[in-house]
């Protein structure tokens, strides 16, 4: 059975969280620079999700909640780079959090990093950001390693005492059972009044979002995934009531 954790309606009495920094507007990014990141920690999440957190040799990184970087990777003689979005809030730089699935070469490569192995990368990059504090209710939609950048936007919201309605629907395709960050996000349901965790399955999201009985022509929506996924939960959204254009999704590839 499926539990539901919900926060509090918008109209009823909202109390301050336990823990509320000054509220500030995200930092300025700086243009794209090159760092280098020293693995400080590399901890599972899940079976196959891994919170690598990087120290960055360039103190003056910052960048917006939802933002990535491209590591580079050496192979066969040739060099790639992959993005992987910034788990963390900017609040912790230079220090950043990767949510890696074991799903690719490259993927594979960053989880198997030792604590003190370092990787070239260049950032930040990305549109899907919060470049001031909202002022409308929000959503959250990921499956898979595709929480890492609402989890920044998510920290970030948190930290500034953002006081209107937040839900954020979670599955993953790969270990349906095993979420990542899920511990993280039932204590945070108790800190924050208006924060809502809602854990669901791949199959069974339409079906979660359909019971939340939302005002969705008033509420912002942010969806991440693999693949095609995010155009099929937007196309949910949409049918639900959403309005096209505050909906915005993001996908991530395996290589």
């Amino acid at each position: 059975m499926q539990h539901l954790e919900r926060p509090q309606p918008p109209n009823a009495e909202v109390h301050e969280p336990a823990l509320r920094l000054a509220i500030a507007p995200p930092p300025t990014p700086l243009p794209a620079m090159d760092c280098v990141g020293t693995v400080l920690s590399s901890i599972a999440l899940t079976p196959t999700i891994q919170a690598i957190r990087l120290h960055l040799d360039q103190p003056a990184f910052r960048f917006l909640p939802g933002q990535s970087v491209w590591p580079r990777f050496q192979r066969n003689g040739k060099q790639f780079s992959k993005i992987y979005s910034i788990a963390s809030s900017p609040s912790r730089c230079p220090e950043v959090e990767l949510c890696v699935s074991r799903v690719g070469w490259s993927s594979a490569y960053l989880q198997d990093l030792p604590v003190g192995g370092a990787i070239a990368l260049r950032g930040p990059y990305g549109l899907m950001t919060l470049a001031h504090l909202p002022d409308r209710p929000r959503l959250y939609i990921a499956e898979g390693s595709g929480i890492a950048p609402l989890k920044s936007q998510i920290d970030w919201l948190y930290e500034q005492g953002f006081d209107q309605p937040v839900w954020l629907v979670q599955a993953n395709p790969e270990t349906p059972d095993c979420l990542p960050y899920q511990a993280d996000w039932r204590s945070l349901s108790q800190r924050w009044p208006t924060f809502g965790y809602l854990p669901t399955r791949p199959d069974q999201i339409r079906q979660t979002l359909s019971q939340m009985h939302l005002d969705w022509r008033g509420v912002d929506v942010e969806i991440c995934a693999v693949g095609d996924r995010p155009a099929q939960l937007q196309d949910v959204a949409v049918l639900l009531g959403a309005k096209l254009d505050q909906v915005r999704s993001e996908s991530f590839y395996a290589f």
